[in-house]
């Protein structure tokens, strides 16, 4: 068996807790060789780049975290894409609806192009506002610094322009509880087993 999982959407939107989940429900299966990957990862110099980049304000900051992002995505991919038996992934495409809008739709064809989809793939979609409140509840009880894109003004020009690229996406309500989104995806990844 082998299977590609992307689990996407912008911050607070969940995609970390259900990439765990469904991690856990193939591990729970008795498949040996499930990995999940939530990008930038913090086990390489890509990751830490793009993490230490995302902490910090302005365009140039953004490009540093971008292009290390994509590094760290294709280091992935080359290390885990064709020995895992279950890949999961989160933070994975929709990284140009954070590009300017006129290069959105250009960025996202060409990775489309250069990297490998899957028909698993889901995005996690949910109102700015809603996104917010999670990520100020995370961030305060975690006590962690906020990131570059984490304000709601980048989170709504973000929804808006991955309505451009997300059209054939598996598109799941955000907003519902966590349980509901997470039955609704293993229903669809069980079902085309």
């Amino acid at each position: 068996m082998k299977k590609f999982i992307v689990i996407d959407g912008f911050d607070g939107s969940g995609k970390d807790t259900q990439a765990q989940l469904v991690y856990e429900m193939y591990k729970n299966k008795a498949i040996k060789n499930v990995v999940l990957r939530s990008n930038p990862e913090t086990d390489n110099y890509f990751g830490l780049k793009s993490h230490e980049a995302l902490l910090r304000e302005g365009k140039i900051s953004k490009i540093i975290a971008t292009i290390f992002f994509a590094f760290d995505i294709f280091r992935s991919l080359i290390l885990y894409y064709h020995e895992s038996e279950v890949l999961i992934f989160t933070r994975y495409l929709l990284a140009p609806a954070y590009f300017p809008k006129k290069m959105v739709k250009p960025v996202y064809k060409f990775f489309r192009f250069i990297l490998p989809t899957s028909p698993f793939m889901f995005y996690l979609n949910l109102p700015p506002k809603i996104a917010m409140e999670r990520i100020n509840s995370r961030n305060l009880s975690n006590n962690q610094e906020f990131q570059i894109f984490e304000n709601e003004k980048s989170l709504k020009e973000s929804r808006k322009k991955a309505s451009l690229i997300s059209a054939d996406w598996i598109i799941i309500d955000g907003s519902k509880d966590k349980n509901e989104i997470s039955e609704e995806i293993k229903n669809i990844l069980l079902k085309n087993n």
